[in-house]
């Protein structure tokens, strides 16, 4: 496709019916809902879900958040978390189970879906009814839409930043404002990445600026510049960054109690531009092209057709005339410098994660909306319509069959595709159970120690009703436990530290290969309980 001929591009189809984009926007509800609910208990925790699974409960025990600067992240989640259970009814906070922290993040990715609806008049109803779609049924979308992380709260704030500025400077309503500067609040109150992606959306505001006639639409005054409001909100952008301080510091003081942590929410970027030069998670430039574009397991894993539209929408954007509509083709440039300067700056950063693409990817996903409906534009041939709606339809069913996999666990953990990364093994569910079988022999008298170099995660979220559980991270002068766990290379250490006594001994996956531990059981401890064990009918 010639430059040309996206250049000469204008909107000469009929104009899509509110009534279908509504139907669009309920279709694409419903199958978010049909790939994200079902068995959300099955899949074993990832460590990082343990980690803030058991954050969430010490702080409700607490009755506070304890921010660590150092890891683990911002306060939002645990909030969202708390606010939901009162919604739903929790009550002991120790009976929360894996479903129902992961229904929390369900919540945030229908709600992202659902957050296009706010800038159909940039994207145009045909895009955001496509985009929509494409967010329903992406597998990366729907993968860690079920994954008790940062990420998705993360991309749901980053979005309505976007969008509350866009309709702000359409309408120059102090609401918008508002929702803009709660939404830069609540990003820094989740991830500490927010730096990153406010960078490239800065780039991409300057870039709009200088490549386009700006977002200020001739007849009607819009405008996205500093101190030009024809109405009373004078200073948008200062008043929005008060709005995001305010609302930062009250989450991380807890609503103004504890101020120690609102000072180590800006000290943190020292320890994390650290982590940022791999921190043992260094992955080659490309890595998160190749998430998106091409994996190959037993089947291909691709959203190449969300990538390929992306570029499509992205050429439009900056070679299509949009006649009356700068405002419009100014938003559309911002999108795509944006995504291209925030993919840069990823790749660019040796630590990678493959949740951390999943901003990015979000707005490509919106710009794929804007190319496939330029694509359906491109002709009034039913020919040529039938073979672009054949086309999406067979792209959508791919994405469709790849989240299907992703949730098909069945009470295993499927550690296939690129979106699963060290996750917790079916192995490690049967440590699990192996422990949780001793204690109960044991009742009162259980007590373990775990020695692993990440402290046993994501054991302390499965044993937390073991209060005489210990966990560190390297071998402690005490070794007076009868029951112990520890990382296959210290086992022999350990052994010879206890001559004394003789252990029954197992060994299990973690996180598949190179994390094995050891079980270790006092001969004595396991002699009776396999006794108890034969005599139960």
């Amino acid at each position: 496709m010639s430059s040309s001929t996206l250049s000469s591009y204008s909107n000469r189809s009929k104009p899509m019916s509110g009534l279908a984009l509504a139907f669009l926007a309920a279709l694409a509800v419903g199958l978010a809902l049909f790939y994200r609910l079902p068995d959300l208990g099955l899949r074993p925790m990832h460590t990082d879900e343990a980690n803030l699974g058991v954050k969430f409960i010490d702080m409700c025990k607490q009755g506070r958040f304890d921010y660590d600067p150092h890891d683990f992240h911002g306060p939002v989640l645990h909030y969202a978390t708390w606010v939901y259970g009162t919604l739903a009814g929790w009550g002991d906070s120790m009976a929360i189970t894996e479903a129902d922290l992961r229904r929390v993040v369900v919540v945030f990715g229908i709600l992202l879906v659902l957050s296009t609806l706010l800038v159909t008049d940039a994207l145009g109803r045909p895009a955001t009814g496509m985009a929509m779609l494409m967010m329903a049924v992406s597998p990366m979308m729907v993968f860690y839409s079920r994954y008790y992380i940062m990420e998705m709260p993360y991309v749901l704030w980053l979005a309505l930043f976007m969008f509350a500025c866009w309709r702000f400077s359409v309408y120059e309503s102090w609401l918008w404002l508002a929702l803009a500067g709660a939404s830069l609040g609540l990003m820094h109150g989740t991830k500490e990445t927010f730096v990153i992606n406010t960078m490239a959306m800065l780039c991409g505001w300057v870039a709009a600026k200088m490549l386009t006639d700006g977002f200020e639409h001739r007849n009607r005054g819009l405008h996205l510049s500093i101190g030009r409001s024809r109405h009373f909100i004078q200073w948008p952008w200062a008043w929005g960054a008060l709005i995001a301080l305010v609302i930062s510091v009250m989450l991380f003081s807890g609503f103004f109690r504890f101020w120690d942590d609102v000072k180590e929410s800006f000290t943190t970027y020292g320890s994390y531009a650290h982590r940022s030069t791999g921190a043992g998670h260094e992955k080659p430039w490309y890595y998160y092209l190749s998430v998106l574009l091409w994996t190959k397991d037993f089947f291909l894993w691709t959203e190449m057709m969300i990538g390929g539209l992306a570029a499509v929408g992205m050429i439009h954007a900056f070679t299509g005339r949009f006649q009356r509509e700068e405002p419009r083709k100014a938003f559309l440039v911002f999108l795509s410098v944006y995504a291209l300067v925030a993919l840069a700056f990823y790749s660019i950063i040796p630590y990678k994660t493959p949740w951390t693409f999943l901003s990015v990817q979000h707005v490509l996903t919106l710009l794929a909306g804007v190319g496939a409906q330029f694509l359906f534009a491109q002709s009034q041939s039913r020919v040529w319509k039938a073979i672009c709606s054949i086309l999406f339809i067979g792209g959508l069913y791919h994405l469709c069959a790849q989240s299907m996999f992703t949730i098909r666990d069945r009470g295993r953990a499927n550690l296939r595709g690129p979106y699963v990364y060290s996750h917790t093994t079916s192995s490690a569910m049967q440590l699990v159970e192996k422990l949780r079988d001793i204690a109960k022999f044991q009742k009162g008298d259980f007590s373990a120690q775990v020695i692993t170099m990440d402290a046993g995660w994501p054991l302390p979220w499965y044993l937390r009703e073991q209060t005489k559980v210990g966990y560190q991270t390297t071998i402690p002068e005490d070794l007076s436990a009868s029951v112990i766990v520890v990382d296959q290379a210290l086992a022999a250490e350990v052994r010879g530290r206890r001559k004394d006594r003789q252990f029954v001994s197992d060994v299990y996956g973690m996180r598949g290969a190179g994390t094995n531990v050891v079980l270790l059981v006092e001969t004595g401890l396991w002699d009776a309980y396999v006794a108890a064990k034969e005599k139960v009918p």
